[in-house]
């Protein structure tokens, strides 16, 4: 009976992560939509991505390149963890550099 109660618990514990983990919803950007040398970038590290790898963006200007943020996450395992880590990292540059705009996935 305790074993039951114990992976009872266990179950319902993993069930109220998952909806969190899965509802992860992040804006999206088409690459033409990018800036030229986020488009650059992006052309350069999209043959690494592989199946899973996601890259993000974020830009307040079309010109300065210290107003854009570019991350990617490549070598992983699951799609959600690599839309994590490039918004993530995107985030990180992004704060840096005081950009206003969001980080959005490229597509």
């Amino acid at each position: 009976m305790l074993v039951k109660r114990t992976f009872t618990v266990g179950l319902l514990s993993i069930a109220m992560v998952l909806p969190v983990w899965a509802s992860e919803d992040f804006k999206h950007i088409a690459a033409e939509l990018l800036p030229m040398s986020l488009q650059t970038s992006w052309q350069a590290n999209k043959p690494h991505l592989g199946k899973f790898g996601h890259c993000a963006a974020a830009f307040d200007s079309r010109s300065d390149d210290a107003k854009m943020a570019f991350s990617c996450s490549i070598y992983v395992k699951l799609k959600a963890v690599a839309q994590r880590k490039a918004i993530q990292h995107c985030d990180e540059q992004r704060e840096a550099r005081h950009i206003k705009a969001p980080c959005q996935l490229i597509d």
